[in-house]
């Protein structure tokens, strides 16, 4: 092959040194994308188009289905509200209190107002109010109608309404009612015995609202749901009769949209043929597929850009790459090699910029080399006066001695520490001047050591010997003996450090580190994998508890407390009981090391005296209890004769019939249903009674502050009576859930009433008042109020109020609200007192709310 002309060559070497490399690799990867896309765009758009139209097909399935799913969801929300309604305790105090519940016809209607059936709150929130609620007889007859809306009752409901919903049992049914589509759910109420006395019958139109409602906003938006009749052939109702309006005929809206119908899952005994439809604009559809072919041609051509745009950033990272080469290559030259090159030229194919450059430092390479010779020498001289430096710089004595141990040079501080210039020490032995005698022969030693074996040159020695300064002083030194050999000549450069202070420390560290061990309490310390590190003589119980020893690993849950004391650098305090007492331990996290130390204290006798003083305390709170039932027997005992009169009339009653064979079987079981209910009435009171009197250990549970508020005023019923003095309970309208001891804070909520009682003897009758309020108080308390209109507490009292024997009755011990404030403070709560003399007294009790975790239960 004929070689190229140099000139020709050259000449397309400029020309290629002009063209960036991106450049051609991007006109390149511009042809590659342009000839992919006409190859793809046709195979890939048919496959397209061909899926869509399968998946459009599921999807609309897949939507009628779950539209319908929602529908009969929605539906039976009625169904379930309607079961609420009537067996609710509104609904159930209200029949109670009819006198005669076959009237005929309408009894009662309710616009704008709600009736006293209905309970004010909503039982269920999103489900819209119906727009009318009847209450009907067991005849299927209308006693009371409650119009939520200003639509009026329709008329089939005046003659019609006998014949399918006059029964007991729970119906839901889909019909037309004055030509209007309707839900129509029925719902027995029975009584206490249950004994049906009607039904509560709840009306709903099947409206756009009822529509749109049912679906919950999970239907596409353009999506339409419609009610149909399938024999006309019609619109019954739509959720969006601007679009599809009531009574168009099914045919009509074909054109426009694809209909999906399907039959309801349960018509009861409905006999109409109502179908359930969704509607989909067509037109939603096509853009759908026009607009999943134009994502998908873009996505295409996207594609596209990404490969020609990689194949461009190759070729750019390889340009980048050599460009960076080639600023490195131009930094070394002019840093490490000191020359000077031409700049870098901006744009130009970098490969041949990098060639050419390389050409260039290796001309500067050869420079360079002979000036480092001269550089190194300069070097050396300065190093030599840098060793200098250093030497009357160091804070340490520095002596250079010969092979007989005689003194050479020593640095200023050594001239310092020893009190001895240059030309006194010169030629003297270093033993004899600076150490005691023993320490001076032991270091002469060292030196005929070192000098005989000269296997050691290369080693140093380090001992610490005691040096004698000027003053006469003896001090503790660190001596490092350094054998150097210089121009054939063994000598010895002699280091000397004062330790005296660091000696000084370490012995007080020792004194500090021996205590623990002469501690009386167990110590240990632990670090973060939970292994123990350190354990005194006192610690041989806690390791017996724990059943491990000292650089063994904690068990697992011991292991993850020190973690978390660790983790949140707080110390936390627990207590075990082991088999030779009870332990309080004190885990106290040292964060910056890593390890905790565990601080034990016997606690054993106090928890003792605590537990003596505890018994001694719930002995007095069950005799107070005794008291309190002794002076509520009165009322305990009439409250029991009421039901065991009841039962003796009731018994009698039967008797009679039976022996002059008169009544019923019907009479008699209701008179015998009568007497299990009075004696189920005198059990509960018993049990009452026998709760708060029977001596028990203490049992904390979970409760709700309502229910014992409920369960004082039934037992004091009788007494509330015999003052004419009905309680006003304002009960928060949620559970206040707490964790106590329900017999102990009844006690100590029948002391405070009884007090209230006992304060209202000298008001009027009519002027008494008693509220027992329960709130939820701030940072997670539940609170009980008592308040009274009583004489009030005067001033002067108010401080004496919970001391002990202090009472402002005459025939009171003043034992109750001492004892109360003791039952409230053990269970972690406070009492509070508030009065205004003449006008009236609070007692308030807070007591933490329940909360389900290991700590509160613990506590």
């Amino acid at each position: 092959m004929r070689r190229m002309p140099a000139k020709d060559k050259s000449r397309w070497r400029g020309f290629w040194r002009r063209i960036p490399l991106p450049a051609a690799a991007l006109v390149l990867g511009l042809a590659v994308g342009v000839l992919a896309w006409v190859v793809i765009d046709r195979q890939q758009s048919a496959a397209l188009s061909e899926i869509f139209e399968g998946v459009l097909d599921n999807q609309l399935h897949q939507l009628a289905r779950e539209s319908l799913i929602r529908f009969e969801e929605h539906r039976r929300s009625y169904v379930f509200l309607a079961r609420l309604l009537a067996n609710h305790r509104r609904m159930a105090a209200y029949l109670d209190s009819l006198v005669s519940p076959d009237q005929q016809g309408v009894r009662r209607v309710y616009h704008g107002h709600r009736p006293p059936w209905l309970p004010r709150e909503r039982i269920i929130s999103d489900v819209a109010q119906p727009s009318h609620m009847l209450l009907m007889d067991t005849k299927g007859r209308v006693r009371e109608a409650y119009f939520a809306t200003e639509q009026p009752l329709p008329q089939a409901f005046s003659y019609e309404s006998a014949n399918y919903l006059a029964t007991s049992e729970q119906r839901a049914l889909l019909t037309l009612v004055d030509g209007e589509p309707y839900l129509v759910v029925s719902e027995p109420i029975q009584d206490a015995e249950h004994v049906v006395n009607g039904s509560l019958v709840l009306l709903v139109p099947l409206d756009s609202a009822f529509l749109a409602a049912s679906q919950q906003s999970a239907v596409s938006e353009r999506a339409i749901t419609a009610v149909m009749d399938a024999d006309a052939q019609v619109i019954l109702s739509s959720s969006n009769p601007l679009e599809v309006e009531a009574g168009t005929p099914v045919d009509a809206l074909r054109p426009d949209y694809v209909l999906t119908t399907q039959s309801f899952f349960d018509y009861d005994d409905s006999d109409l043929n109502m179908l359930f439809g969704t509607l989909v604009p067509r037109a939603l559809y096509r853009e759908t597929g026009q607009a999943i072919l134009d994502l998908e041609r873009r996505q295409r051509a996207i594609g596209a850009a990404v490969i020609v745009g990689l194949f461009v950033l190759l070729f750019v990272f390889l340009s980048s790459r050599i460009n960076h080469s080639l600023r490195r290559l131009q930094d070394f030259a002019q840093r490490a090699l000191g020359g000077r090159l031409a700049p870098l030229n901006r744009s130009g194919n970098r490969l041949i910029q990098l060639e050419d450059r390389i050409h260039d430092v290796i001309e500067l390479v050869l420079k360079a080399r002979e000036e480092t010779r001269s550089r190194h020498e300069h070097e050396l001289r300065q190093l030599e006066a840098l060793r200098i430096g250093v030497m009357e710089a160091s804070v340490d004595a520095i002596v250079t001695v010969d092979a007989d141990g005689k003194i050479i040079d020593f640095n200023p501080t050594a001239q310092q520490v020893f009190g001895r210039t240059l030309e006194q020490a010169s030629g003297r032995q270093l033993a004899s001047l600076v150490f005691d005698e023993p320490s001076g022969q032991y270091f002469q030693c060292l030196i005929m050591r070192l000098r005989e074996s000269p296997e050691q040159i290369s080693s140093s020695i380090q001992v610490e010997l005691t040096t004698v300064d000027g003053e006469e002083e003896r001090r503790a030194t660190e001596v490092v003996i350094k054998p150097i050999e210089l121009d054939q000549r063994l000598l010895f450069t002699v280091y000397l450090r004062d330790i005296s202070e660091r000696k000084q420390r370490e012995a007080e560290i020792r004194a500090l580190a021996a205590f623990p061990e002469e501690s009386p309490i167990p110590i240990l310390r632990v670090n973060s994998r939970g292994v123990i590190t350190y354990a005194n003589a006192p610690s041989e119980a806690l390791l017996d508890y724990w059943q491990c020893r000292p650089l063994q690993t904690l068990p697992v849950y011991w292991r993850e407390q020190v973690e978390r004391v660790l983790a949140t650098g707080r110390t936390q305090e627990t207590e075990i009981v082991t088999e030779q007492g009870i332990y309080s331990l004190l885990l106290t996290p040292v964060t910056g090391l890593g390890y905790v130390n565990i601080y034990a204290r016997d606690i054993t006798a106090q928890r003792r005296a605590e537990d003596a003083l505890q018994q001694r305390q719930d002995e007095l709170v069950h005799v107070a209890r005794l008291s309190t039932m002794g002076e509520m027997s009165t009322g305990i005992a009439h409250e029991l004769n009421q039901p065991l009169s009841a039962i003796a009339n009731f018994a009698n009653g039967c008797a009679r019939r039976l022996r002059l064979d008169v009544g019923g079987k019907e009479e008699l079981l209701s008179a015998l249903s009568q007497i299990a209910s009075q004696a189920n009435r005198a059990a509960e009171i018993i049990k009452r009674l026998r709760s708060l009197v029977t001596r028990q250990y203490r049992v904390r549970r979970e409760v709700d502050l309502n229910h014992l508020v409920t369960e004082v005023c039934a037992l004091l019923v009788h007494d509330l009576r015999k003052q004419q003095l009905t309680v006003e309970t304002r009960l928060h309208p949620g559970p206040l859930m707490v964790y106590v001891d329900s017999v102990q804070i009844e006690q100590a909520l029948i002391n405070l009433v009884r007090n209230a009682l006992d304060a209202m003897k000298s008001v009027a009758p009519l002027e008494r008042r008693l509220v027992i309020r329960t709130t939820l108080g701030s940072s997670g308390t539940a609170r009980v109020a008592v308040r009274d209109r009583g004489t009030g507490i005067a001033p002067e009292d108010m401080e004496h109020l919970f001391d002990a024997f202090f009472t402002t009755k005459e025939t009171g011990m003043g034992m109750g609200l001492a004892i109360t404030q003791t039952i409230i403070e053990d269970h972690h709560g406070k009492i509070l007192a508030e009065s205004c003399p003449g006008e009236g007294s609070t007692f308030t009790i807070e007591l933490p709310l329940f909360v389900d975790t290991p700590e509160s239960l613990a506590s």
